[in-house]
C-alpha cells in the first residue's frame, strides 16, 4: 500500500486545496467568512479522507464523503463565480481540479467495489 501523499488524487486534491487558498484570500470580506471559510475547511476534509480511505479496508464510505465534497466545492466556486467573487479562469481551473479529484476517487471506489480476481 502507497503512502497517500504518494497517490495522484492526493496530489491533486493539494494543488486544489493550495488553490483554494489563494482564491479565498482574494475574495470580498462579506464572502470569505461563509464561503471562503467552507471551501478552505471542505478542501482540507478532502485530504483527511483520502489519507483515511487509503488506510481502511472498507474504503468506500470515505471515498462516498470525497465525492460528496466534491459537489459542495464545485456549488461553492459556481456562487463565488456568479457573485463576480472569482473570475471565470479561476473557475475554470477549479472545475477542473474537482473533476480530477472526482473521477480519480469514483475510480477507486469502483476498484474497490469490485470483486476480487
Amino acid at each position: 500500500m502507497a503512502l497517500h501523499t504518494q497517490l495522484e488524487i492526493h496530489k491533486v486534491a493539494e494543488e486544489l486545496f493550495g488553490m483554494a487558498l489563494s482564491l479565498v484570500r482574494h475574495i470580498p470580506r462579506d464572502l470569505k467568512q461563509v464561503a471562503g471559510g467552507k471551501i478552505r475547511d471542505v478542501c482540507l476534509e478532502v485530504l483527511v479522507l483520502i489519507g483515511r480511505a487509503n488506510m481502511a479496508r472498507d474504503k468506500r464510505p470515505y471515498l462516498t464523503e470525497v465525492i460528496e465534497n466534491i459537489w459542495m466545492l464545485n456549488y461553492l466556486f459556481r456562487a463565488l463565480s456568479e457573485n463576480g467573487a472569482i473570475s471565470r479562469g479561476q473557475h475554470a481551473k477549479a472545475m477542473k481540479l474537482t473533476a480530477s479529484v472526482g473521477r480519480q476517487a469514483n475510480a477507486w471506489k469502483k476498484s474497490a467495489t469490485a470483486p476480487a480476481a
